[in-house]
């Protein structure tokens, strides 16, 4: 529970109505009950907008079409997620190494560390202070992992990878492991060994089953405050900028570089040894196959149709290019 009065506080809002009124917790403006707190972006029906909550975060121009306590702001959606972290629930895992973690004698372990049951860290790993790690991890040979990041079950994190501050690695992402190299050699193929390392910066989360390999020569980078979500694929010699958010699903083959801010659909796949601006916004199920040397928005996807509409376009593709 928390009062409108702190949450005002923390979105740094204008609070309209009754500073001690209690919120029980955050809900959808659909499903919100008296003693929630939802917000409003004016997507959603804007001229008869109906909530059962006690509470909402808006912008000004909104205000009127909510008689109730209000929090006014100029992003609500921004303020929502500021306001989340008040209300998220802390892993019950308490600092301490479990009886049933296998920790070597040659790691480093700082103070206020937590390492659930089953886990593995292996020599010269370092583990800096308020790191969390919980079940079943693999912490490999000289991994670096920075203070106060999260380590969720059954990660695996290996090849000498290093790991900032203020992380969260989500369940089941690899992270380190060999990347996809190989040399023809007549009918055969010869592996190339991956001497690289994967880096990570500070604030960074990756999603649950995301892969990250390490490098064959350079090392693969995330850089500061970019957000992975789950089963993305990033292969080796990969840099990615600071800030840049990569939906569900997306391929990013080796080499590639890819610049700071930008924003990548779901499903989008990414050749290798490209490079891409910063500020360059890719929409969900895009092919990039060429440089990307402007900001801007580049799609490539054929949206949803009826499949009578989707036939009749496909026939004429087929003719396109023919000759008369």
């Amino acid at each position: 529970m928390m009062t409108l009065a702190t949450i005002a506080q923390k979105v740094d809002g204008q609070l309209e109505g009754d500073p001690d009124f209690t919120v029980d917790a955050l809900s959808s403006i659909h499903m919100a009950c008296s003693r929630c707190l939802t917000f409003y972006t004016g997507q959603i029906r804007p001229d008869k907008p109906t909530t059962e909550a006690g509470a909402v975060i808006l912008k000004p121009e909104h205000a009127e079409l909510f008689p109730m306590n209000r929090i006014i702001v100029a992003d609500p959606y921004l303020a929502y997620a500021q306001a989340s972290q008040l209300f998220v629930q802390e892993s019950e895992q308490s600092p301490g190494v479990s009886p049933h973690a296998l920790v070597s004698e040659l790691a480093s372990i700082g103070d206020d560390v937590g390492i659930g049951p089953f886990s593995v860290i292996g020599d010269q790993a370092v583990i800096r202070h308020g790191v969390k790690i919980g079940s079943g991890v693999h912490v490999g040979d000289k991994v670096f992992i920075n203070s106060g990041t999260v380590i969720e079950d059954r990660v695996v994190i290996t090849g000498s990878a290093v790991i900032g501050s203020e992380c969260v690695i989500s369940a089941g992402a690899v992270i380190g492991s060999s990347g996809f190299g190989y040399a023809r050699n007549g009918r055969h193929w010869q592996r190339i060994e991956q001497l690289g390392r994967v880096e990570i910066g500070d604030h960074v989360d990756v999603g649950a089953n995301t892969t990250i390999d390490r490098g064959s020569l350079d090392n693969t980078v995330i850089e500061n405050g970019v957000k992975l979500d789950n089963q993305i694929q990033i292969a080796h010699n990969v840099r990615i900028g600071e800030n840049t958010v990569i939906a569900g699903c997306v391929g990013i083959a080796g080499s590639t570089r890819i610049g700071a801010n930008c924003r990548i659909g779901g499903r989008a796949a990414i050749l290798g040894h490209l490079e891409i601006a910063d500020d360059v916004d890719i929409l969900a199920n895009t092919l990039v196959s060429k440089n990307i040397v402007e900001p801007g928005e580049y799609a490539s996807m054929i949206p949803a149709q009826s499949a009578r509409i989707w036939r009749k376009n496909l026939a004429v593709l087929r003719k396109l290019g023919q000759s008369g």
